[in-house]
Formats: C-alpha cells, sequence, structure tokens
C-alpha cells in the first residue's frame, strides 16, 4: 500500500529473499563455493531499518518530547541554565524527530542544501551559543537573547520548507521598515 511514509521493508525483504535463493541455487550447481556471511554494513542496516509504524512512532515519540521540554522552560524562565539547557534539548529533539519520517541522512542532506545552508548554521550556532551563555558564562540576560535568536533562527529555517515564505515575510518586512530586503 502507498503511503506518505515509503515502506522499502518489503522490498528489500523480497530482494533479499530472491538472492538467497539464487545463491542456493549456484550453491547446488557449483558455481559457489560457499555461501556468503553477510558484511557489517548489511547488517547494521537490517540493525537500523524501521516500518512505517515504527517511524511515526518514533516521530511522534520524539517531537513530544522536543514539545514538552521546550514548553517545560518556560516555568524555569528565571534559572536561566535549565531555562536554556531544556530550550534547547527540546528543539534538537525536535528537529531530529523528522529524521524518522525522511530518515536520518535525508535530513541532514536537506539541512544542508544551498538555500536552506545560512539558516541550519545560524540555527546550529545559536544552539550553541544558547548552552555557552548558560553553562559558561552563566549569564542569564545572554542566555534569554540566545534562545530568542534561537527562535528567530529556527523560523527561518522552516520557512525554507515552505514555498515562497521566506520571500513573503522579506518583502513584508520591508514595507514595514520602508527598504527593499535582500538578505
Amino acid at each position: 500500500m502507498y503511503g506518505a511514509f515509503p515502506d522499502n521493508n518489503d522490498s528489500e525483504k523480497a530482494q533479499k529473499a530472491v538472492k538467497s535463493k539464487f545463491d542456493q541455487l549456484k550453491t547446488m550447481v557449483g558455481l559457489q563455493a560457499e555461501p556468503q556471511e553477510p558484511d557489517f554494513f548489511e547488517e547494521l542496516g537490517d540493525m537500523f531499518s524501521l516500518s512505517k509504524k515504527e517511524r511515526l512512532y518514533g516521530f511522534l515519540i520524539c517531537i513530544s518530547i522536543g514539545i514538552f521540554l521546550s514548553l517545560l522552560a518556560s516555568l524555569f524562565y528565571l534559572n536561566p541554565v535549565i531555562f536554556a539547557s531544556c530550550y534547547t534539548l527540546g528543539n534538537v529533539i525536535a528537529i531530529a524527530s523528522t529524521g524518522f519520517l525522511v530518515g536520518f541522512y535525508n535530513q541532514m542532506a536537506n539541512m544542508f542544501t544551498p538555500h536552506r545552508l545560512v539558516a541550519s548554521c545560524i540555527y546550529i550556532f545559536m544552539m550553541g551559543l544558547t548552552l555557552y551563555c548558560a553553562f559558561g558564562l552563566k549569564n542569564g540576560l545572554l542566555c534569554l537573547v540566545c534562545v530568542f535568536l534561537q527562535s528567530l533562527a529556527l523560523t527561518w529555517y522552516c520557512l525554507s520548507y515552505i514555498p515562497y515564505a521566506r520571500k513573503l515575510i522579506k518583502k513584508c518586512l520591508g514595507a514595514v521598515i520602508g527598504e527593499d530586503l535582500d538578505f
């Protein structure tokens, strides 16, 4: 059945079954001395292959934890270290949750395509700077500024997935301040 989440497990299993039968046939007629052991990468791929249902559960669990941690952070706004830590960890888990839907490699590749590269780098930099301000400098005001900038960077990154959304935002901001924005 075709759906929003491609399920390669069935086709991969069928391919492996056919290959296994051909290997048995080759062994029977003497073309292959002995069956080959699966290599490390095949075993590793088998360990990490997930069904549609498992991917959906992984996504829902991670996005729920991410949102929960981000909301939990608001309870600790007076303690900038806990606030920044919870908020940033929540964002990391929420962004990672999409890896269950599209695959983690594809998620990383999408983050660093040319039209998302700047937004992704600024977002990652702001998360690091937020944690540095919280743990290294222990400066509450800088933490709050970094969290705000981190939120802006995340918003700009998310807008890159909506066609023409960034262009619309630039036009609206340009109209408000009376200049043509080109960044």
